[in-house]
């Protein structure tokens, strides 16, 4: 079979500058992971406004203790936010390549709405799965660098280099159930099996695609980050050469750089995620053997 690289990454390209509904949509679950560290600096503030007042031991305990309840809080609603927003994502690709139906904001988180809770729980499947498989290994390669006092970190190279296009992989087949639950209706089982199919079946292509993704959108994010990254490489110097600052600036200037660099990462990340996810999407659609023979036969356009 035929596999045109570089129109797939070409027409993923054009639908993901074209279509921004879609970037809001993979926007809200970057913007609710850095909600944390939002209430963090917010806790911090607070504690060095307050950090002359004669308080208690026990305040800095409660100020560790909502910060980390805070985490597990938005650790779940971001989640639930990447299920809803994928799906409607994932709807708003194919709508987009297909040229037919809205892709209005609200109109793609309303009509994906429907398919959220398979889109959920493909997510726990895979992310579990996925998770308890690096832990293993992880503990696995802890336990080998201890008994071997360091040697087998060395051999472990290869197998950790390795690793890379696995869990570029494991985004693919991610990527190919939730098109699957949405262009061919399948259950949550159904979509994993079907998607672990095509993925194993064109296992060098979805290699090469993702490795081509990764390799170039890191190119790009070096490129447009590596300047807002400049002013840091400024507080070396300064303290260099004894200029002394004090706690007051250092936070303002924390501050200010978090509102210029932050917002950029995240407009960046956004457009990158479309990026992906539309290429992994044009990919499924392309080389699933149903989705093939409704294209053959007229169903699908």
């Amino acid at each position: 079979m035929n596999f045109d690289y570089s129109n797939v990454l070409t027409r993923a390209a054009q639908l993901s500058w074209k279509h921004k509904s879609i970037w809001g949509l993979l926007l809200l679950p970057i913007v609710t992971g850095f909600l944390p560290f939002a209430v963090f600096i917010v806790l911090f503030l607070i504690r060095i406004m307050i950090a002359n007042a004669e308080l208690p031991a026990f305040v800095d305990v409660i100020f560790v203790i909502l910060f980390f309840l805070s985490l597990i809080f938005f650790g779940i609603f971001n989640y639930v936010v990447r299920a809803a927003t994928g799906s409607a994502a994932t709807l708003g690709v194919a709508r987009a390549d297909r040229g037919k139906g809205s892709t209005r904001f609200m109109d793609l988180l309303r009509d994906g709405l429907p398919y959220f809770w398979r889109v959920l729980g493909l997510m726990l499947i895979v992310n579990l799965t996925v998770g308890l498989a690096l832990t293993l290994f992880n503990l696995l390669m802890f336990i080998l660098i201890v008994v071997t006092i360091g040697m087998a970190s060395i051999c472990l190279q290869p197998i950790l280099i390795l690793l890379m296009p696995l869990v570029f992989l494991m985004s693919a087949v991610l990527e190919a159930a939730q098109a699957a639950i949405f262009m061919e209706e399948m259950s949550v089982m159904d979509a994993l099996k079907h998607a672990l199919h095509v993925v194993r079946a064109h296992f060098w292509k979805y290699v090469i695609i993702t490795m081509v993704i990764y390799f170039g959108s890191s190119i790009l994010s070096s490129f447009l980050i590596t300047p807002l990254m400049m002013p840091l490489f400024v507080f070396p110097f300064l303290l260099e050469f004894g200029q002394e600052m004090s706690l007051q600036g250092t936070v303002l200037i924390a501050l200010f750089f978090f509102c210029i660099f932050f917002p950029a990462i995240i407009l960046l990340s956004s457009f990158l995620g479309v990026f992906m996810k539309t290429a992994l999407n044009l990919t499924y659609r392309r080389l699933s053997p149903s989705l093939l023979e409704n294209r053959e036969s007229g169903i699908i356009q």
